[in-house]
C-alpha cells in the first residue's frame, strides 16, 4: 500500500497521549471532530506551532483558515504527496516528502518574523533542500546543483519545459 493510501486510512488512535495530542483539551477537539477530515492538521498548528511562535489563538486560526487547502499535500511532476499530520500514534510514516514543516517566507536571518503572515507549509525534504538560502544569489547556486545533479538529459529538459509553462 502506498504511503497516500495509508495516510488517507489511517486509524486515529483513540486514548489521550500527550505525544499524539498535545492537551487534554485538544484530544477534546479530535473526539468532537474526529470526522474532520483536517483535524490532525488543526491539532498540531495549535498543540505545536502556536506554542513554539507564541501565536495568539487568533493567529493559529487564521492560519489554519488560510493555509487549509495547502495543509492537505502538493504534487511534483504529477506526483501527489498527501501530508501526514499525524503525531505520535496517529504517524503513518518518516517519510520527508509527507512530512511537512512551517517554513518562514523571509527567513529569520533576513529578518523575518515568525508571524503566521510569514509562515507556510512546506515537506520536510523541500524545506531541508532549501536550508538556509537566504539570498536569490544562494537560491540560484542551488536550483542550478540540483538540475545538475538530475540523471537525464530528458528530466532536465523537462523541467525547463515545466518552469516555461509555468512563467509564460
Amino acid at each position: 500500500m502506498d504511503v497516500n493510501t495509508q495516510i488517507a486510512n489511517r486509524r486515529f488512535f483513540t486514548g489521550f497521549c500527550e505525544r499524539t495530542y498535545y492537551t487534554q483539551e485538544l484530544y477534546d477537539s479530535w473526539v468532537d471532530n474526529y470526522d474532520d477530515p483536517d483535524i490532525l492538521f488543526k491539532i498540531k498548528i495549535k498543540g505545536k506551532y502556536q506554542k513554539m511562535y507564541k501565536w495568539t489563538e487568533a493567529q493559529a486560526e487564521q492560519f489554519i483558515a488560510d493555509n487549509l487547502e495547502d495543509s492537505r499535500g502538493y504534487t511534483v511532476n504529477g506526483e501527489w504527496y498527501a501530508y501526514d499530520w499525524g503525531v505520535g500514534e496517529n504517524k503513518v510514516t518518516r517519510d520527508k516528502m509527507h512530512e511537512p514543516n512551517l517554513d518562514h517566507v523571509l527567513p529569520r536571518e533576513r529578518g523575518g518574523a515568525d508571524t503566521p503572515d510569514n509562515m507556510r507549509i512546506r515537506s520536510r525534504r523541500l524545506n531541508e533542500n532549501k536550508g538556509n538560502t537566504n539570498t536569490d544569489q544562494e537560491r540560484w547556486a542551488t536550483v542550478i546543483d540540483m538540475i545538475a545533479d538530475f540523471d537525464s538529459e530528458e528530466e532536465r529538459r523537462n523541467l525547463l519545459s515545466m518552469l516555461q509553462e509555468l512563467y509564460s
